[in-house]
């Protein structure tokens, strides 16, 4: 069975909550009505029976019942009454009664006082009995009162009546008046689902729009646009990764290709074709680098394994001074100073080899923009929680408008540095994401001509922990 959508279940509990409402209410307003309609015909009836009574208690013989009650209580409106001997037998009665008159109470243990008691009579149907005992000149009697309840349910019928249309008309109300505020309320929905519609790899500008941004559905709409703002970028990035990966793989296979045509299109000459191989060779190096690059990026492997087990510790401060002692013999080839400071045991958690390639990219782009007789300093510490490594150059600088962009893969500074140095684009977002990947962080500070100083941040890992 299909399940009712939600404006129609908005609506059926409008309906069910004041139907429910409005139920208890009338059965409490009728209960309330039939007692006290009951209370004021209890109330007159012990009038009216105090009165028979007493009037009955003063006469002397059996013929003052006749002369001293049947003038007042013979036809007396909307009463009837009637005066017995504990035995059953009648001395009086007003006219509207039957021969067999009014019914004697089965229980008449403490008939001093006044009791009550609900009837049917042939003539009168439904009425309401009081009775008390009395002293006659014959003994004791019983001196009975009746009245018909047909007022009483005439007025509780049309009390009934009236709550019954009243109800239904108010919870027929209520379901229009309710479908129609869901279906107000729930409109901006029906765009957002029209306009999520919309939104393909191809639309990712279309966003959804709400009346009120602060209520629920204007924070709902808020939180889907955030979603397609975060897919808008991952495409536009992966676009933007794919041409830039194609560009670069284009400019070294379109060279592959003109020398090797250009090989077979000449004479042989085995000092010549050495020369092709040995192009094709550096290209294919340059090639398996930015694929090996563009992989590691792609992996997913990338972060630091969760769960149970738990990433091993690495000492920061021995990584660092590894990867330094191996690239001097860079530096010195440059002429270059690369000095290492005196690094305090530092203790973090992650992948070695992901941490010596980070500090290896950082001190082969310091190398490579560090002019000859330059300097390469490198340190590491640990405080606050965090173990930082930094590395300062005096090379030639980054613009202050290029250091936003520097992480972005395949992105470069200037042609300039392009063409005099060998390298992908790629390094700085590997950095970035080793980085991230063990919780932690980089930054590059640089100005042209001044150098560029380039701090890791990373938790760090209590020895005792270790």
């Amino acid at each position: 069975m299909r399940r009712p959508n939600i404006r129609w279940r908005l609506t059926l509990w409008y309906g069910t909550v004041l139907a429910a409402t409005l139920a208890g209410f009338s059965v409490a307003v009728y209960a309330l009505t039939s007692h006290e309609l009951l209370a004021l015909t209890d109330a007159a009836l012990t009038e009216e029976l105090a009165d028979f009574a007493g009037d009955a208690s003063r006469c002397r013989t059996r013929d003052d019942f006749a002369r001293e009650l049947g003038p007042r209580y013979g036809r007396l409106e909307g009463y009837e009454s009637q005066l017995s001997r504990t035995s059953g037998e009648i001395n009086f009665r007003s006219d509207g009664l039957t021969a067999s008159g009014l019914p004697l109470p089965s229980n008449r243990a403490s008939t001093d006082r006044t009791s009550f008691a609900n009837g049917n009579l042939a003539r009168l149907g439904h009425v309401r009995l009081a009775w008390r005992e009395v002293t006659g000149p014959v003994g004791p009697m019983i001196a009975q009162v009746a009245v018909s309840m047909s007022p009483n349910d005439r007025a509780l019928r049309e009390l009934l009546t009236a709550m019954l249309v009243a109800g239904s008309t108010a919870v027929a109300v209520t379901l229009g008046g309710g479908y129609w505020l869901a279906r107000q309320a729930l409109a901006p929905v029906d765009r957002m689902v029209a306009t999520a519609r919309e939104i393909t790899s191809t639309r990712l500008d279309r966003r959804l729009t709400a009346p009120d941004p602060n209520d629920e559905i204007g924070r709902l709409a808020a939180t889907f646009n955030g979603v397609i703002e975060r897919l808008q970028r991952s495409f536009e990035e992966i676009r933007r990764f794919s041409a830039d990966a194609a560009h670069e793989l284009r400019t070294p296979l379109a060279s592959m290709r003109t020398q090797a045509e250009v090989a077979l299109q000449s004479p042989r000459s085995p000092d010549r074709d050495q020369r092709v191989f040995e192009d094709l060779l550096e290209e294919i190096d340059r090639l398996t680098r930015l694929v090996t690059q563009l992989l590691f990026l792609c992996r997913e492997d990338v972060r630091l394994p969760s769960g149970e087990a738990p990433a091993p510790a690495v000492r920061l401060d021995e990584v660092v001074a590894d990867v330094a002692n191996h690239m001097q013999v860079v530096a010195r080839e440059k002429g270059l100073s690369l000095d290492l400071n005196e690094n305090p045991l530092c203790l973090v958690r992650g992948d070695v080899d992901r941490l010596r390639q980070l500090c290896f990219n950082i001190l082969d782009n310091a190398i490579k923009y560090t002019t000859a007789g330059g300097t390469v300093r490198v340190s590491s510490r640990c405080g606050d929680g965090l173990a930082v490594l930094t590395v300062s150059d005096t090379g030639i600088g980054i613009p202050a408008e290029h250091l936003p962009r520097v992480f972005d893969r395949f992105y470069r500074v200037d042609p300039a540095r392009s063409r005099e140095v060998e390298g992908t684009g790629l390094g700085l977002s590997i950095c970035r994401a080793i980085a991230e990947a063990h919780r932690g962080r980089i930054t590059i500070e640089s100005a042209p001509g001044r150098g560029t100083l380039v701090v890791v941040t990373l938790p760090v890992e209590s020895p005792e922990r270790a």
